[in-house]
């Protein structure tokens, strides 16, 4: 028996995991909103011992070692490609601070790499995607989840130590059928980015 297709966007995990947000940032950036250049994923299944990178228009791989530090998730801007996304996804802020000296030097050791195999100038954008788990939670507790998080990340994001290019923190959830986000960036982001951000996920 075949399912129709509006009873495929009615599916829903039943658990909302880093995996989940993983997926849903990424469609986000390179399929239903914008045009962004997959390089790298490491969701289940993924090719993790493959990067990619767009030089000239034209697509180079290259070899990612098992034990090389790595983000879950890299993207290029197709039409400014010298622009990459590069991302942790975790189930709470929290599990991202317990972890982040290690998530930064990951982010840190491959932007260095992209830098020498690219051969230009290179401007990063370092982030966290954070996915809470809000099935079976009632609107007001549901509301309440999500503010306690997004107070958290505000109040902590521009304590961290500065990387070069800002840090943006990318908050997803389930709400009702849709995937929701809320963006909680740091003061030293690029302006002309927050607005590209905004546009794609607000």
């Amino acid at each position: 028996k075949y399912m129709k297709f509006d009873d495929i966007t009615k599916l829903r995990p039943k658990k909302f995991t880093e995996e989940c947000v993983l997926i849903s940032v990424y469609f986000t950036l390179n399929r239903i909103k914008d045009n962004w250049f997959l390089n790298y994923i490491s969701a289940p299944g993924g090719a993790w011992q493959e990067l990619k990178i767009l030089k000239n228009n034209i697509e180079e791989r290259f070899y990612v070692g098992k034990n090389e530090k790595r983000p879950d998730l890299i993207m290029q801007k197709e039409n400014m490609t010298d622009l990459f996304y590069m991302a942790e996804a975790k189930e709470s802020f929290k599990k991202i601070l317990n972890e982040r000296e290690k998530i930064d030097n990951s982010i840190k050791s491959i932007f260095n790499r992209i830098k020498r195999l690219k051969g230009s100038k290179v401007q990063p954008i370092y982030s966290y995607i954070i996915g809470i788990d809000t099935n079976n939670l009632e609107r007001g507790i549901l509301n309440e989840v999500i503010s306690n998080e997004l107070d958290l990340i505000d109040r902590v994001i521009d304590k961290l130590p500065p990387v070069e290019g800002g840090r943006v923190c990318i908050l997803t959830y389930w709400q009702g059928n849709k995937t929701k986000f809320n963006l909680v960036f740091s003061k030293d982001f690029p302006e002309k980015l927050v607005g590209m951000f905004k546009k794609v996920f607000l």
